[in-house]
């Protein structure tokens, strides 16, 4: 519903920008993450957002 008034929910968005570290984890790892990005840390937080 925030999505449709133009508003982001904050949540979501630390996801994406995971979900884009764990593509620099897989595919480039001489740019290194700023922290630690896993599919399991990613399972937990959307197991968080379904709440």
């Amino acid at each position: 519903v925030a999505e449709r008034k133009g508003q982001v929910d904050a949540r979501m968005q630390e996801y994406r920008w995971m979900l884009e570290e764990l593509r620099v984890g897989f595919f480039a790892q001489e740019l290194r993450t700023p922290y630690p990005v896993s599919v399991k840390r990613l399972d937990k937080v959307w197991a968080q957002l379904q709440r």
